[in-house]
């Protein structure tokens, strides 16, 4: 059985291949032939901003097949229905009269001729006349038919179901025929959803950022709401035309504001826009909601008042919104408020919304993600989830990321899936690219997901995959289905990048109908996106398809995974790598590098699988080689099936990765003419933020393998440059020594030169060192800054004569810190606690520095708290920080001088630094991200004998300041 798992892996890997097709440099045939005639073209089509997505309803090209859809859809009759099937009928209008030219005017009798008749049995004569109640009935209410009926002579293409949603989705569907130029001539599609939960999660805050939003801010409007904006209805048909039926409109870790009484007045107005389109507003709740917004001194679910304060809160709410779909809840993991608090369960938390919701026929989807400990991150999910099977109340649903850690780009399947035969069950994927390239890298996710879904837990016996306990076929839930955390924000075109949308499109169709294959799906977005041209769709789809093995080899190989930029709350975490600060997920070490995950050695996590998954895991011989490095601990001369070893594995498939990448863009220029000049110039502009990005990937990744195993690469000689230590303090107007370790990936020794790549107005001076083979020496590289504050980064430039140089890694580059010498400063201020590093001559202010007479600095009335992350240089290090305004006062001698302030944090967002004088506002920085910092200057006037100033240092309502550093020196 393991082998076989193994094969199964390979199997479906090669099928995937040979479905997309190889992505070659050069420009196919047909297209050569083809080229000046397309040239000529650019300019007569029509420039398009990708705000459509796929709802693009231009004119059927094709004369003949633009007769037959207009000779079989000459009207539209409906009669009767809800708000939900004129939803319908106003999309076929919008829709026909795009695609055949043909403005319709919907009627309530039919035709003498050919028509489109929509509506239910209940609404309809002539639907309960051409469809027979024994079709529809086993439907539900999101089925539908779509037919075409030839009664007494008169053909009549039929849209019918059980009730108006499934009109509604059936129209969609119709549509997308004619859109991607299917026949229609005889056609008889009968469709229901897998699934009846098919959500859209949304991490959107209230002040308008998202976390782990790639494509502007949040176009949901909360400070103008409950006014309404023309975007919400065209995200409602956007979210219906993929048959998604709910949408939670607010981040995971949310404050309890989105619960309060004047914010559902809101959420009721952007309810009613979704209600049109069938989709139920749901929001995520804060657990320690009672104490934030009810006054309580608890949220125990065992309380009797908390208890009362949700039901209260939920009978609120559905007066408001009478078909509020329910709340998401994120509890007891990274440091989110929930059950465990109190010596409770994940299961007693989510009965009490439960039983507050049920009167109503609300859900709670309750989370199972739980972080607490990267050391136990693969397991606690499991842990902690089954033995609370069948506690759970059966309106309360688990929802599971698809795999253990947190959707990277290799990692199995989640082992919960199918463990849980009496507990609500539903998957949650990442449409939103967090960790696969943001929306900068084509990184089309649909197979990745398919590899899931089509994982077999064989946890119910065999058939048991993923896609069956999420629908439902293998337990007997009441509740189950899809939850996909969007990658839409303001831009214009909804995600960032135009290729990103096919990720959208892709999983409102899995979550509607599993079923359906990766090649399937991208041949009809792309269709649907830029037309029916057989160069663009085979191009584009075969870009697709492609895209997500490219990815993995350009960035994480052998499920290794998480080698990102740490994880803070900004949109920058998570996209470069980083390898130096995430070996705890890759163990890398001078011998060898993966994480040991086997009950044999390791964590156990292997045991959580059913037998032969657990068997094959466990084994090296028989574990799949796309997760060797997810599972096991190997030496980097270990040898894949290839014979290939890992190292230069390692070394082959970021080199190949990052050349595919260039070879994407060079396909998509072959498309020149065929596409909109607009769209054709986003997109190319995205491949080439990607091919840069690829090289950073590649050449710090190599450098960062060479370095530790000093194993060449058996096929490429290389010299790399890493700045030691990565995070740096210099030293304004004075000569500084960056050490550069070179090392040599050559089979000689190599006499180098290195240099430091410097901004314009700085002074550096080379340094040359004789590097043996496979060996490392450090050369010390003097740097002159100029004499202001400044953040700027250095790159380290090595050569030896004509080798290759890994010039992107991002090893030899930092982000150094300039700052005065303390010998040159009136104040010169290291902020933090008072046991953190100083920095060389500074002073430390600390909480405990308050004003007193005779003192230089010091703090007036309230103090701030202190932090040392133990992260970056020793300025950036730690910080002092408040959330209420805070005064530090300092002496300052006669005469003009200015106070540089440097703010930022080293881990996470760092908001609003505001400082002010004498009640006037004198500097301020912008919300910063993660590891981004700011030096601020503030002109300061000691006068002819010198005074003391107080700096009012403040953040907006709600936030926090930070403060690194403070040195004032003489204008």
């Amino acid at each position: 059985m393991s082998s076989d798992i193994r094969r199964r892996s390979v199997l479906a890997a090669a099928g995937l291949a040979g479905a997309a097709g190889s992505l070659v440099l050069s420009t196919p045939a047909s297209a050569r032939d083809t080229q000046a005639a397309a040239g000529s073209a650019v300019n007569t089509l029509e420039a398009e901003d990708g705000y459509e997505l796929w709802l693009r309803y231009r004119r059927v090209e094709d004369a003949r097949q633009l007769k037959r859809y207009r000779a079989a859809l000459r009207s539209l009759v409906r009669q009767g229905g809800g708000a939900l099937q004129r939803s319908a009928v106003a999309e076929l209008v919008r829709g026909l009269d795009g695609l055949l030219g043909t403005r319709l005017t919907p009627r309530s009798t039919a035709p003498s001729g050919a028509a489109l008749i929509v509506g239910t049995p209940s609404s309809s004569a002539l639907i309960r006349s051409l469809v027979p109640a024994a079709d529809l009935g086993e439907l539900g209410d999101e089925g539908y038919v779509i037919r075409q009926v030839t009664r007494h002579g008169r053909t009549s293409t039929v849209v019918a179901a059980q009730a108006d949603r499934g009109v509604l989705y059936g129209a969609f569907h119709l549509l997308r025929l004619v859109q991607t130029r299917r026949p229609i001539d005889g056609v008889d599609i009968t469709e229901s959803p897998a699934a009846p939960l098919r959500v859209a999660d949304h991490w959107d805050n209230e002040n308008g950022s998202i976390e782990r939003g790639y494509a502007g801010r949040s176009f949901f409007h909360w400070d103008r709401l409950p006014e309404l904006d023309e975007r919400y209805t065209d995200y409602a048909r956007v979210l219906a035309s993929l048959g998604l039926n709910a949408a939670v409109i607010n981040n995971v870790n949310t404050s309890a504001d989105y619960l309060s009484t004047p914010f559902l007045a809101k959420l009721a107005a952007l309810a009613g826009v979704l209600r049109s389109y069938g989709i139920a507003l749901h929001v995520t709740a804060n657990f320690a909601a009672p104490i934030d917004l009810g006054g309580l001194d608890t949220a125990d679910p065992f309380d009797p008042g908390v208890r009362a304060w949700w039901e209260e809160k939920a009978a609120e709410i559905y007066r408001t919104i009478p078909d509020f779909g329910g709340f998401l809840v994120k509890a007891n993991s990274e440091g989110r408020p929930g059950p465990l608090d109190y010596g409770r369960t994940h299961a007693d938390g989510a009965n009490l919304l439960a039983g507050a919701l049920k009167p109503y026929g609300g859900v709670v989807m309750w989370r199972a993600f739980v972080h607490d400990s990267d050391k136990e991150w693969d397991r606690q999910g499991y842990r902690d989830f089954v033995p609370l099977d069948g506690k759970f109340a059966d309106n309360a649903v688990l929802q599971i990321k698809n795999g253990p850690i947190d959707f990277q780009v290799r990692e199995p399947a989640h082992p919960l899936f199918g463990s849980l035969p009496h507990t609500n069950s539903m998957i949650e994927l990442q449409v939103t690219q967090e960790y696969t390239g943001h929306a900068t890298h084509l990184c089309y996710l649909v197979p990745q997901w398919k590899e899931v879904l089509d994982f077999d837990t064989l946890k119910a016996g065999e058939n048991s995959t993923v896609a069956r306990v999420v629908t439902g076929r293998v337990h007997s839930y009441s509740h189950y289905g899809f939850a996909g955390v969007m990658n839409f924000g303001d831009a214009r075109n909804w995600t960032g990048s135009h290729l990103a949308a096919a990720n959208t499109h892709g999983y409102g169709r899995l979550a509607w109908n599993p079923e359906l294959s990766a090649p399937e799906l991208a041949t009809e977005w792309t269709r649907m996106t830029f037309g029916n041209d057989p160069e663009v769709v085979d191009t584009v789809r075969k870009l697709l398809l492609n895209s997500w093995r490219t990815y993995e080899d350009c960035t994480s190989p052998l499920g290794v995974g998480y080698l990102t930029h740490p994880p803070d709350g900004s949109v920058t975490g998570h996209f470069d790598p980083s390898p130096t600060t995430t070996t705890q997920f890759h163990h890398s070490d001078g011998t060898g590098i993966g994480y040991d995950r086997t009950a044999a050695t390791g964590d156990a996590y292997t045991e959580l699988y059913a037998p032969a998954t657990r068997d094959a895991y466990e084994s090296l011989e028989d574990c799949p080689e796309e997760l060797l490095l997810f599972l096991h601990h190997v030496p980097y001369t270990h040898r894949l099936d290839d014979g290939t070893t890992v190292i230069q594995h390692i070394y082959d498939t970021h080199f190949s990765g990052a050349e595919r990448v260039g070879q994407m863009r060079e396909a998509w220029r072959t498309l020149h003419g065929r596409v909109d000049r607009r769209r054709s110039k986003d997109v190319d502009e995205v491949f080439g933020r990607q091919i840069d990005a690829a090289a950073q990937w590649r050449d710090t990744l190599a450098a960062y393998w060479f370095g530790l195993s000093r194993i060449r690469d058996e096929h490429r000689d290389w010299i790399q440059g890493a700045i030691r230590p990565v995070d740096s303090v210099l030293f304004a107007g004075e000569p500084n020594t960056v050490p550069v370790e070179v090392a040599n990936a050559t089979g000689s020794g190599l006499r180098t030169v290195t240099s430091i790549e410097v901004p314009d107005g700085w002074r550096s001076e080379s340094a040359t060192v004789y590097v043996a083979s496979r060996e490392a020496e450090t050369a010390k590289v003097t740097v002159v800054p100029p004499e202001a504050p400044a953040l700027t980064r250095i790159h380290a430039r090595p050569t030896a004569g004509t080798v290759r140089v890994l010039g992107s890694s991002r090893l030899g580059m930092v982000q150094a810190v300039v700052t005065p010498p303390a010998s040159r400063c009136v104040h010169a201020l290291d902020a933090g606690t008072t046991t953190s590093a100083l920095l060389e001559g500074y002073t430390r202010l600390s909480p405990a520095d308050q004003w007193s007479d005779g003192a230089e600095f010091g703090w007036v009335g309230a103090v701030p708290e202190a932090s040392d992350t133990g992260l970056l240089d020793v300025l950036r290090r730690d910080y002092v920080r408040s959330a209420a305004s805070t005064v530090l006062r300092l002496k300052v001698p006669a005469g003009r001088h200015t106070a540089h302030l440097l703010t930022g944090d080293p881990n996470t967002f760092n908001r609003a630094f505001i400082v002010s004088v004498d009640g006037v506002e004198e500097a301020r920085s912008e919300q910063l991200d993660g590891r981004d910092f700011r030096w601020l200057h503030v002109p300061l006037d000691g006068g002819a004998s010198g005074k003391d100033i107080d700096l009012e240092l403040s953040a907006k309502e709600d936030e926090t300041w930070h403060l690194s550093a403070c040195v004032v020196v003489a204008d």
